[in-house]
């Protein structure tokens, strides 16, 4: 096991051949006052990713470990492979696509080695954020995006990392951040460590904006029911109604969305079983900040 004074930064790379060159040069910045290893996952591409990470990483100033699966496993999965691999008590999370400046990762050491009940510490994203509320004093917030975020291996081990039965893409983050508060772990923003990242920014040229849209659509409908089944309280069955009114009833989104819409409603059923056993573990108890009003839910 390592100490609390390196990291190991993991990422995933899924036909993105067009993001390598910015991914290894925004690494390339950091301190080597850091002693960091960085953990690469590549979920199955078929674009020549693959191949292009490794030609890259043999020249790189700094150690990395290049994981290659001949499958996706999805963000979920992806992360719980690489969390297996890493050594550090410090793990930090980032996209492909999220390009930290160069004081991004140190600033959120510090703020985490302040103190040991900080779970997860959660960069600023520029020029866009999802929307949430942080406490102005303490910076906690709700949940903890994963597209930058440094992770403390203690808090993720104890929640069970990812729920990877459950999230392939989208919301895995909002679990596993609600996962810690209710087991006294923080989760916390720090507005001075930036990173660049575009909420549903540039993907791979390979895929088409359209299907690549009606992915995101029938993942985050999906997800959505398992995040409302696992952590609802009392009184919050309205906001379920509205969320489904909204999907089915809107000219927002097209027929196609909504025929997804309902497969991803149909296929949702089958996991309830598994979800209403978890909620004993996850979502009997209330906590002020897991705030289903602050998700999807309410879009």
């Amino acid at each position: 096991m390592g100490s609390a004074d390196e990291v190991d930064i993991l990422t995933l790379f899924h036909n993105s051949r067009d993001r390598v060159g910015p991914y290894l040069d925004c690494l390339a910045r950091i301190p080597r006052s850091i002693r960091f290893t960085v953990h690469l996952l590549d979920n199955g591409s078929t674009d020549g990713t693959a191949d292009l990470l490794g030609q890259r990483i043999g020249s790189l100033g700094f150690p990395v470990r290049f994981h290659r699966s001949a499958r996706n496993h999805g963000f979920a999965g992806g992360m719980n492979l690489l969390f297996r691999q890493a050594e550090s008590d410090f793990l930090f999370v980032l996209n492909s696509d999220a390009h930290p400046e160069a004081d991004c990762l140190e600033r959120l050491i510090e703020r985490m080695t302040l103190d040991p009940h900080i779970g997860i510490c959660e960069a600023r994203q520029v020029p866009d954020e999802h929307p949430k509320m942080v406490d102005s004093t303490t910076g906690e917030t709700t949940w903890c995006s994963g597209a930058a975020a440094l992770i403390r291996r203690e808090a993720f081990e104890e929640v069970g990392g990812f729920d990877d039965r459950l999230f392939f893409m989208y919301c895995e983050d909002i679990d596993l951040g609600w996962k810690m508060w209710l087991r006294g772990w923080k989760c916390v923003y720090v507005s001075d460590a930036l990173v660049e990242h575009r909420v549903g920014g540039a993907r791979s040229q390979s895929e088409g904006a359209s299907s690549r849209r009606l992915r995101e659509h029938y993942f985050s409908f999906r997800n959505s029911l398992f995040i409302y089944h696992r952590f609802r309280r009392p009184g919050e069955s309205r906001l379920l109604w509205n969320f489904l009114l909204k999907r089915f009833a809107s000219r927002r989104y097209s027929f196609r969305s909504k025929a997804l819409f309902a497969i991803a409603f149909v296929d949702h059923i089958r996991y309830i079983p598994y979800l209403l056993r978890t909620r004993s573990a996850w979502g009997d108890r209330g906590h002020p900040w897991i705030r289903l009003e602050e998700t999807s839910l309410a879009d």
